[in-house]
């Protein structure tokens, strides 16, 4: 059992070599395993067997196979992060991750790797520490013989000091610039070292309360416990890592969480990462983009859509979004950075009663009224009794027939 901050990752090994050679074991992990853990099937089968040929004829006799019984993106992404979260815990050198049940053809698998390698840009351990490589069975690679399933290999770099692109076929020589290890450090608005759970979670309710909820920002939220279309609850998930990597397999999971669950008993989860990118704006806008990229380039966007908050959010809108003109910002800026998941038939049925411009121009109105000065110091000293006392904000009106 490998133990990754306050999660426990489960991986039970059992040997099912096919092959009358030793060679490392198939890792498989019960059906019923805690979240992060790789899911899959119990029991030897063909495939199985036809995994562990293929390993042996590629000369991949130590390397240990995980081999999933995802059937969605999200459940699939959820897996690679699992894997790619317990690399410094792995004493191998590669490994593989087998998707058999992933209905992914050639092309869309290819979609699946690009997204990684944009992940890649912005993580600490993948594209660092470790590379990607992606087979198909629908694909070709050198002299090798077809692969029985989607797969994704994963190789750790050749170790300290050793050059990056030193006949490493996983690197990719693409460096895009990202911000200095001190900008990532978490903190929350206002320069403070981040504070415990419960704190956490309080100002983030009273800020939905308040600004959410009783400004209007969102005319389907009732509460900071009940919202959408139909109404149901709010989830605030809180993960205190400061790493890429781990926040994309908190949100993988929180995908679905929300996929799995009735809209009734949930209907939206707002992800508080507080000790991730609060002094950066710009490296959390970066990883928002990996995510954004997410919903249209692997076809998630009919189940899902994102909206991001952060402290020191703005709008990239053309519009003037400094000085007494940044009011409107304010609409997305929370105590502490946030990712809000939300349910594409309710964000669509929504639109369908009140535009999504109009209610944009309210908002701006709203928060207007209340000032730049007022705003920003209410969110420093996270009191925002102030905007509770007033009752005069202009309503969002619905949709004209």
């Amino acid at each position: 059992v490998l133990k990754l901050g306050s999660r426990m990752l489960a991986a039970c090994v059992i040997v099912l070599a096919a092959s009358a050679r030793a060679r490392a074991p198939v890792w498989r992990s019960a059906l019923a395993a805690p979240r992060g853990a790789v899911r899959c099937s119990t029991g030897a089968s063909p495939l199985v067997e036809r995994l562990d040929a293929w390993m042996a004829a590629t000369g991949r006799d130590e390397t240990p196979v995980a081999v999933s019984n995802a059937d969605t993106v999200s459940r699939a992404l959820s897996d690679f992060w699992a894997q790619v979260c317990t690399t410094a815990d792995s004493p191998f050198r590669e490994r593989a991750l087998a998707l058999p049940f992933l209905d992914a053809d050639a092309r869309a698998f290819s979609r699946l790797m690009a997204h990684i390698n944009t992940c890649s840009e912005v993580c600490e351990t993948l594209g660092s520490e470790l590379f990607v490589a992606l087979r198909h069975p629908g694909g070709t690679s050198g002299d090798e013989p077809p692969v029985p399933c989607p797969m994704l290999l994963l190789r750790k770099t050749a170790g300290a000091g050793a050059s990056e692109s030193e006949s490493d076929p996983y690197w990719d020589e693409d460096d895009d610039d990202w911000p200095e290890e001190s900008a990532l450090e978490g903190v929350g608005a206002g320069g403070t070292a981040a504070v415990d759970n419960k704190q956490v979670l309080l100002e983030t309710r009273s800020w939905v309360e308040a600004v959410i909820c009783h400004m209007g920002v969102c005319p389907f939220s009732n509460s900071a416990d009940r919202a959408g279309l139909p109404q149901g609850g709010v989830s605030y998930p809180i993960t205190k890592t400061r790493v890429a990597d781990e926040i994309y397999l908190e949100f993988w999971h929180q995908v679905q969480l929300l996929d799995q669950t009735d809209e009734r008993l949930l209907s939206t989860t707002l992800l508080i990462t507080p000790d991730f990118m609060a002094q950066s704006p710009g490296g959390f806008d970066q990883f928002a983009d990996t995510l954004n990229e997410a919903l249209t380039l692997l076809g998630v966007e009919a189940q899902m859509q994102l909206v991001f908050f952060h402290p020191e959010y703005t709008f990239r809108d053309g519009k003037d979004n400094t000085g007494a003109g940044g009011s409107a910002n304010y609409a997305r800026r929370s105590p502490y950075p946030m990712i809000n998941l939300l349910r594409t038939p309710q964000v669509r049925a929504a639109q369908r009663g009140i535009p999504t411009g109009s209610v944009y121009d309210v908002n701006e109105k709203n928060m207007g009224s209340v000032g730049v000065k007022q705003l920003e110091r209410m969110l420093q000293e996270r009191d925002w009794s102030p905007v509770l006392k007033r009752h005069d904000y202009c309503p969002h009106a619905p949709r004209s027939e």
